[in-house]
């Protein structure tokens, strides 16, 4: 098992080399897309040492709480809450821990669930693949897998991260394009090696190793001390440099003869680190390593010479730290399906019910209990699905983006499946809507998806309801009306507010502003930014609704419910007049919160805190055009119209 250390040295140029070319839009969407979020960065073995260092990433730029768990910790312990990101870190994508820790994350519905991974088709992407709201970036290592210990994935992560969070934060990338540049600094690798054995020679003549390190340092100190574990180098303990005065030092006081010191050092800490060296005993030895540059390079650089550095202790204890030989308990141990069948709650079920009242309430059923609200959340579940499976619907409205066409396939059309389930219901004579923030883009990919013999049954309200007008009909929607009153007022002060203009794009239309922002991190201060104005031009009548793209101002009387009663009087139905509404933004001030306070309708992602209406029936780790496509099975057409059959949903 594994393969020699030393080839897996010789091999980080290259892959180094890969990482800094390799094409990293997609990683950088989803790091924006975190970038409003706490994380959680899971990670085992030499994929946690990539988790740490993430998780200084996202704290730094982001300026938001990152916290590393182990599969275990996300399962057992982590917190259950949609408002959060989670990442898998996994350099073959198929350890038993990181699977089991994706399918429960998957089931807890985060905002963003997100895998990257150094092998392409692996197993762990093949469970993205089932989740739609889920994503992964992958590639191939030019070295392809790891040794015993992780190097060379450990190496690509840290410089794809790296190079993702500066992109992203539009922050000068600190690297070079070669790790000579980075590290060697004009000398080989075989040099670069050389000095690092002749420089820690010292520190292998004692059992014991202290690691102190500086900050931009810390995930090189977490790697050393993986390292040293996993590969019985010796015993580490680490400490950055001022915990390390509250106790820590004792050991050297009674363990220093068989103790010596590395320190890890960066310019940002120069003088603490001088101080505290200098304070240590004469009789133990002390290595330093420092490192000069921005904490990104400086994270990368002592990532590389600390991989050197374990080498250097391997070749002096005759262990090849990429090949020690694993016991065969060990072995089993690795393979040990311990963590079993994920489920929302660690040692539970996943139970339709409970995940729908978790959607709804943002609480644990437990909490809910010794809270005394259980029951009535039960009772309003229960009253809901019989009202919903009691009646028979004429017509069905849906929202757009979000909900029959997912984020991914925003520019494109509903996926044939969606099509497919659509048509069948334009079959049967049921009237459909379609309530969309855009324009003529929604038509045409509609029109590419439905037969046009049924496209004097299709109402599509374009603008939020402003425009409303069948899927035949060219004269709409109407683009080039004048604002109105309310929204030409505004529109000029937008317009001249050079902060707003700087972080976001405005369309002026009759009866709805859309000011989509430049970034996605930029969201928040944006939808601030406008309330703000909103406000102080006393603008009565114009309301806020929010998308996953942008913010939308909409002049008085707007709203997606014209799109029902549209689509009411369309199908002429007197005594059955009822709309299923359909949409992912149910949460004040998402853009669905008007559609979706009908009486009957579904979220396929964030509910009112309405107890009668809005509720998330699809199964647990289905979202947005997945939930809807469930939503579109579980509908049985009738003699009297449409029945909704929750058995149905899959």
């Amino acid at each position: 098992m594994g393969k020699p250390y030393s080839t897996e040295l010789k091999q980080l140029e290259d892959t180094y080399a890969a990482a800094i070319s390799l094409n990293i839009d997609h990683l950088c969407t989803a790091v924006a897309a975190s970038a409003s979020l706490p994380l959680l960065a899971v990670g085992s073995g030499g994929s946690l040492t990539a988790a740490h260092f993430m998780s200084t990433l996202h704290q730094r730029f982001a300026g938001k709480i990152a916290k590393v768990v182990t599969p275990l910790e996300l399962i057992v312990a982590a917190p259950v809450t949609r408002e959060i990101a989670v990442w898998c870190l996994s350099a073959g994508g198929s350890n038993p821990d990181i699977k089991a820790a994706f399918q429960t994350a998957v089931l807890r519905e985060p905002k963003q669930l997100f895998a990257i991974c150094t092998k392409t088709g692996s197993p762990l992407s093949h469970l993205v693949s089932k989740h739609h709201y889920t994503g992964i970036f992958e590639f191939d290592l030019p070295s392809q897998k790891d040794g015993f210990l992780a190097t060379n994935s450990l190496l690509a992560f840290f410089v794809l991260l790296a190079r993702a969070y500066h992109r992203v934060f539009t922050v000068d990338n600190e690297l070079p394009e070669s790790l000579s540049g980075l590290i060697y600094q004009g000398s080989t690798a075989d040099e670069f090696k050389m000095r690092i054995e002749q420089k820690c020679f010292p520190l292998w003549e004692r059992r014991s190793l202290t690691l102190l390190y500086s900050i931009p340092t810390q995930s090189a100190a977490v790697d050393i001390e993986s390292k040293f574990v996993e590969a019985a180098l010796g015993d580490v303990q680490h400490s950055d440099y001022r915990n390390f005065a509250h106790g820590r030092h004792y050991w050297l006081a009674k363990r220093g003869n068989d103790t010596a010191v590395l320190s890890l050092g960066s310019d940002s800490e120069r003088e603490l680190i001088q101080a505290t060296l200098q304070l240590l005993p004469p009789d133990i030895p002390v290595v330093k390593l420092h490192f000069t540059g921005g904490d990104t390079a400086v994270a990368i650089k002592s990532l590389v010479a600390c991989l050197y550095v374990v080498g250097s202790a391997g070749k002096q204890r005759g262990i090849d730290p990429g090949r020690p030989g694993v016991p065969l308990f060990g072995q089993r141990l690795y393979h040990l399906r311990a963590l079993g069948t994920p489920s929302i709650i660690f040692g539970g079920t996943v139970d339709a019910c409970e995940t729908a009242i978790i959607r709804k309430t943002g609480t644990l059923p437990n909490v809910l209990a010794a809270q005394g609200q259980l029951e009535f959340w039960y009772n309003a579940y229960q009253d809901f699905i019989q009202k919903l499976q009691s009646v028979s619907f004429s017509t069905v409205v849906f929202d757009y983006d979000g909900t029959l066409c997912d984020e991914r396939d925003r520019f494109g059309s509903p996926e044939k499946n969606i099509a497919k389930e659509i048509s069948r219901l334009l079959r049967a004579g049921i009237i459909i809507g379609i309530a969309t923030g855009r324009g003529k883009s929604v038509k045409k990919a509609l029109r590419e998806i439905i037969p046009n013999r049924y496209w004097k049954h299709v109402i599509v309200g374009c603008y939020n309801g402003a425009d409303c007008g069948l899927l035949s009909d060219d004269n709409h929607p109407n683009t080039m009306e004048k604002p109105c009153h309310e929204l030409g007022v505004l529109a000029k002060v937008f317009q001249s507010n050079l902060k707003l203009v700087q972080l976001a794009d405005l369309t002026v239309r009759s009866k709805q502003i859309t000011v989509e922002p430049k970034q996605v991190l930029w969201s928040e201060t944006v939808i601030s930014l406008i309330n703000q104005i909103v406000y102080e031009t006393n603008s009565s009548g114009a309301r806020l609704v929010t998308s996953s793209r942008s913010i939308d101002v909409l002049g008085p009387g707007v709203s997606k419910r014209t799109v029902v009663e549209k689509a009411r009087e369309l199908s002429g139905e007197i005594l059955n007049p009822q709309a299923l509404c359909i949409g992912d933004r149910g949460k004040w001030p998402g853009n669905d919160f008007d559609l979706l306070s009908e009486l009957f309708s579904l979220s396929v992602d964030e509910t009112s805190s309405d107890s009668e209406t809005c509720w998330n029936l699809a199964p647990a780790g289905y979202r947005g055009a997945q939930a809807t496509l469930g939503y579109l099975r579980s509908l049985q057409v009738k003699d009297d119209g449409l029945h909704f059959d929750l058995t149905q949903i899959r």
